[in-house]
């Protein structure tokens, strides 16, 4: 898919829908950049409420700069739906982090394009303060990218098309036919890789609570669930480097990066069901074993002394370092 196929696909599902289809189509042509990436309709699963799942849906998302913009039609206008929304933004900003503006689609359309004009320019000013990557179809896809960029990250929402993918990402060196739904990490030896399904379906029924935070692995098949949950507790790797494999704001069902789980034993044995714990958005990658490396010079470490990240040069760990802040400790292991 290319950038002009990939911008139809996410216009188009806005048709259906006058005030939302206006907006953002302004808002994308006024922008007319082409190394800014928008999603329409960006699935998000929101805080959980006594394990039920919510699921919300933003008009239009940026994720290169985290910035969520709702359209605000009519009905939007009663107290409780104004209530209601203000919880929704808050579930959306907390499972984002992302910056929440919302359009009034019932003012005159001075006022919408005036709303509209300051979007544009919000982006545009964004663009030049933060450390822009332009968007590359191409490269978003390949696990070389974050590979060479020595992590990767949750929150960049980072979306790969197979379980070889994901496994090439921390160095397994696999080709496309691999058909398991994940592996054994081959440089961290406690963690397995896996992608699962995050939909229903007949055979799992994998959940993801208090915004991605926790997940739960259950198999339908009774029996089935019984040697998993117990293999898992006593045999299998206790962490787990997940990608849900769930539709995307493409259309398509793609691996979606959520980060380094552990497994729960306490409460998975309370419960009967297998539940994770997130302990870190962020995970360090890796060349293949048979790959000329490039010589590592710097690693980051999270609060918990967990590698984060490696890098390999100076100007990667500038930039780590101008996205994170002091968020991460980066130690100095070579000099080049």
């Amino acid at each position: 898919m290319n950038k002009y196929e990939y911008v139809k696909k996410q216009l188009a599902k806005t048709n259906k829908k006058n005030d939302e289809n206006y907006i953002v189509t302004r808002i994308w042509h006024l922008i007319n950049d082409y190394d800014i990436k928008i999603n329409t309709q960006q699935f998000v699963i929101r805080s959980d409420n006594n394990q039920r799942i919510k699921y919300g849906l933003i008009d239009l998302y940026f994720p290169q700069f985290k910035l969520a913009i709702e359209i605000d039609e009519a009905h939007h206008k009663s107290v409780v739906n104004q209530s209601l929304d203000q919880i929704r933004k808050n579930d959306i900003v907390n499972a984002l982090d992302c910056e929440f503006i919302r359009i009034d689609a019932t003012q005159p359309i001075e006022e919408i394009h005036n709303e509209i004009d300051q979007v544009v320019q919000k982006i545009n000013q964004l663009k030049d303060e933060i450390d822009f990557v332009p968007w590359d179809i191409d490269k978003e896809y390949n696990p070389s990218t974050y590979i060479e960029q020595g992590y990767i990250d949750a929150d960049d929402n980072i979306s790969l098309k197979t379980v070889a993918d994901c496994c090439n990402v921390f160095g397994a060196g696999y080709n496309n036919g691999y058909q398991q739904s994940g592996a054994p990490h081959k440089f961290e030896e406690d963690t397995d890789i896996k992608r699962l399904l995050f939909f229903p379906n007949k055979e799992w029924n994998n959940k993801l609570l208090n915004n991605e935070d926790v997940f739960t692995e259950y198999s339908t098949d009774q029996l089935k669930n019984e040697d998993y949950f117990n293999k898992r507790m006593f045999k299998y790797n206790q962490k787990i480097a997940l990608f849900a494999y769930s539709k995307t704001s493409t259309g398509n069902f793609e691996a979606v990066f959520k980060g380094l789980y552990a497994l729960n034993r306490e409460e998975s044995r309370s419960k009967g069901v297998l539940t994770y714990n997130r302990i870190s958005k962020i995970m360090p990658t890796y060349y293949p074993t048979g790959d000329i490396q490039p010589v590592r010079i710097a690693e980051a470490y999270n609060e918990a002394e967990y590698k984060v990240a490696h890098f390999y040069t100076e100007e990667q760990i500038t930039k780590f370092k101008v996205k994170y802040s002091d968020k991460y400790k980066v130690v100095i292991t070579a000099t080049k």
